[in-house]
C-alpha cells in the first residue's frame, strides 16, 4: 500500500494539471468574451490615432486556444468622442462590415506592446478623416489629440488580405475634400509596422511581397482648384510593376474664371488621357528609404493644354527652378534610367495684351520622347551628370520636329546644349500663333529646313539657327485684325516683303544666311519659354543680320 501512496499522487495530480490545462482555454474563453468590447476598445483607443474616440461592435466572436486567439468582428464603428472638437483636432470616422483575425498573440501584446497576427481578412473598409490641413500635418510631423494616447511598438501580420477600402479626407478648416480613395483592394505577406517606421520620415513599413488594385484617387490642391486624379492603379511587389490606366490633372473653374481668381499673370492647365506603367520598380527602396527607383517609366496618351492671358500683370517675382535645382531640391531620392513619352499632345493657348478678337494658339501632335538618367542620387551623378532628353513631334500637325537637349546635372551653372530641326511646312500654318500677338499675317512661304545649335545656362545661351525658306510674303491685318488691305497697309507689306525681310534664304544667288543666337534669361518664365526665345533669337537675327554682339549690346542697354 505504501508504495501505491506515491502514484495515486502523481495521477491526482497529473488530472488536476492535464483539467487545468483543459480548462484554462474554456476559462480564458469565457473572460474574454464577457469582457470583449472593454477589451478590443481598449486596444484600440490607447493608440495615437485613435485616442479619444469611441467604439461600437455589432458582433464579437473570441475562440482562444494555446496556438493563439481567433477573433471575427461584425459592423464596428470608430467615431470622435466628446474630447475631440476644434478645427486642429484630428477626427477619424471608421467602420467595416466584417474582420477576422487569426493567431493573436498575447505574451507580445501584453509584454511587449505589440500586436503579432499569423492572418488578417477585413472586408469593406470605410474611413473617413477631418484634420488640419496635410501640409501643416507633414511640418509638425503628426499631431496627437490626446496625450494617453500610446502607439504599439509593433505590428505585424503574416497574411494580409483588405478587400474594398474606402477612404476621404477633409480640411477641417475649409470642410472641403483634399484627398479621396475608392474600392482599394491589398494583399501583403509578412507585413511589419513597427514605432520607428511611423516616427520615420522615409520609412513607411516593411513587407515581403504585397500586391493591389484601387479604382480611383483624387488628390486636391491650389486652395481647390485643381486635382490629381488616378483610375485604376494596380501595383505589385514580386513583378516590380505598377500602372494607372488613366492619370488626369483637372482644372475646376473653366479657362478665364480661373485666371481671373489671380491678380497676377499665372497659367490654366489641364492634361488628361495619360496611362501611366512603370517597370522594375524597387519597392522595397519606397518602403524603407522613401527612394523612387525604376527602370523604367511610361507616359502613353497624355494630352496637356495650357493657356495665358498676357492682360494680366507679369509677376516678375517668381522664380521657377531649373531642371537641375528641381531635382536636386525634390524631397525624395529618384533614379528612373528611362522615361518614355508615346504619343502626346501638347497646345499652348495664349491671349495677347492686344486687341485681338482670339487668343493665338500653338500646338505639338505624336510626340514621342526619352529622358535617360533621371536621377538626383549623388553617387550616380558623380559617375555621370548627362540627363538626356530626346523627343519627336509635329509642329501644328504638319511640320517634323527632332529635338534633343543634354543637362549637365552638377554644374552649379545649370549649364545645358540644345539642337534640333524642324522640317518641310507652310509657314501661313503659323498665323493661328502670329496675327493675334503681331496683327501681321504670313501670306505665303515654305520652310524647308529650320537647324539650330544652341549652348545656354541660367543666364544666357548663344549658338546658330539656319532656317531655309523661300517664296516669304508678309501682310498687315486691320484693327479688327481682318484681311482688309487700305493702301497704307499694302505700302507697308510691300516695303517690309522687298526691303526689310528676305523672301529666299538661301537666296536666288545661293547666299545662306546663318542666324547668331544670343538671349539673356527671363528668370521668372518657365523653362520652354527659355527654349522658345533662344530659337527665336536666332530667327530675327536670319532677317535682322544683327550678330551675337549686336544683341548682347541691345541686352544691356
Amino acid at each position: 500500500m505504501g508504495n501505491r501512496k506515491p502514484l495515486i499522487i502523481f495521477l491526482v495530480v497529473s488530472i488536476v494539471i492535464a483539467g487545468s490545462f483543459l480548462a484554462a482555454p474554456l476559462l480564458i474563453n469565457w473572460y474574454l468574451n464577457q469582457n470583449a468590447e472593454r477589451i478590443l476598445s481598449d486596444m484600440i483607443t490607447r493608440t495615437n490615432d485613435f485616442a479619444g474616440h469611441d467604439v461600437n461592435f455589432g458582433d464579437i466572436e473570441i475562440d482562444y486556444d494555446y496556438r493563439g486567439t481567433y477573433l471575427h468582428l461584425k459592423e464596428v464603428e470608430i467615431f470622435p468622442g466628446e474630447r475631440i472638437s476644434g478645427k486642429d483636432m484630428i477626427r477619424f470616422n471608421l467602420s467595416f462590415d466584417a474582420a477576422s483575425l487569426t493567431g493573436f498573440s498575447w505574451m507580445d501584446f501584453l509584454l511587449n506592446n505589440s500586436i503579432q497576427l499569423d492572418s488578417a481578412y477585413i472586408e469593406n473598409v470605410n474611413l473617413e478623416s477631418e484634420t488640419p490641413p496635410l501640409e501643416e500635418l507633414e511640418e509638425g510631423e503628426g499631431r496627437q489629440n490626446t496625450p494617453e494616447g500610446k502607439d504599439y511598438n509593433n505590428i505585424s501580420v503574416k497574411h494580409l488580405r483588405v478587400n474594398k477600402v474606402s477612404f476621404e479626407n477633409r480640411d477641417s478648416y475649409t470642410d472641403s475634400t483634399r484627398l479621396s480613395i475608392h474600392d482599394l483592394f491589398v494583399f501583403a505577406d509578412d507585413f511589419i509596422l513597427t514605432k520607428e517606421d511611423r516616427r520615420s520620415r522615409d520609412a513607411i513599413f516593411s513587407v515581403k511581397s504585397i500586391e493591389g488594385y484601387m479604382a480611383q484617387a483624387v488628390f486636391h490642391l491650389n486652395d481647390y482648384r485643381n486635382s490629381v486624379s488616378a483610375k485604376d492603379f494596380s501595383f505589385n511587389t514580386t513583378e516590380k510593376t505598377m500602372g494607372i490606366e488613366n492619370v488626369a490633372f483637372q482644372n475646376k473653374l473653366d479657362k478665364y474664371e480661373y485666371i481671373n481668381e489671380f491678380e497676377k499673370e499665372t497659367n490654366w492647365m489641364e492634361l488628361k488621357n495619360g496611362k501611366l506603367q512603370v517597370e522594375g520598380m524597387e519597392f522595397q527602396s519606397y518602403f524603407r528609404h522613401g527612394q523612387i527607383v525604376a527602370d523604367s517609366l511610361l507616359l502613353a496618351g497624355p494630352e496637356l493644354e495650357v493657356f495665358r492671358d498676357k492682360r494680366k500683370t507679369e509677376d516678375t517675382t517668381r522664380r521657377p527652378k531649373m531642371i537641375h535645382e528641381v531635382l536636386k531640391e525634390m524631397p525624395k531620392q529618384i533614379n528612373i534610367s528611362e522615361i518614355i513619352i508615346d504619343d502626346a499632345y501638347i497646345s499652348y493657348e495664349e491671349r495677347p495684351d492686344t486687341k485681338a478678337p482670339r487668343a493665338g494658339k500653338i500646338y505639338f501632335d505624336q510626340v514621342n520622347g526619352r529622358i535617360s538618367r533621371f536621377t538626383n542620387f549623388e553617387t550616380l551623378l558623380n559617375e555621370d551628370d548627362k540627363m538626356e532628353v530626346k523627343a519627336k513631334a509635329n509642329l501644328l500637325g504638319k511640320g517634323a520636329i527632332d529635338l534633343e537637349v543634354t543637362y549637365f546635372l552638377n554644374d552649379e551653372s545649370g549649364k545645358f546644349l540644345m539642337n534640333g530641326k524642324v522640317g518641310r511646312m507652310d509657314l501661313r500654318e503659323l498665323n493661328p500663333m502670329i496675327e493675334p500677338a503681331t496683327r501681321v499675317a504670313l501670306k505665303n512661304g515654305t520652310l524647308n529646313d529650320l537647324f539650330f545649335n544652341i549652348s545656354a545656362n541660367d543666364i544666357e545661351g548663344t549658338g546658330q539657327v539656319i532656317a531655309k525658306y523661300q517664296d516669304l510674303e508678309i501682310e498687315i491685318l486691320d484693327k479688327n485684325y481682318q484681311n482688309n488691305q487700305n493702301i497704307l497697309r499694302k505700302i507697308g507689306a510691300f516695303l517690309a516683303n522687298k526691303i526689310v525681310i528676305p523672301s529666299f534664304n538661301p537666296t536666288k544667288e545661293g547666299e545662306l544666311k546663318k542666324g547668331e543666337v544670343y538671349f539673356q534669361r527671363e528668370k521668372h518664365k518657365f523653362i520652354f519659354n527659355y527654349w522658345w526665345e533662344l530659337v527665336l533669337s536666332g530667327l530675327k537675327s536670319t532677317v535682322t543680320g544683327d550678330t551675337e554682339a549686336d544683341m548682347r549690346k541691345n541686352s544691356a542697354d
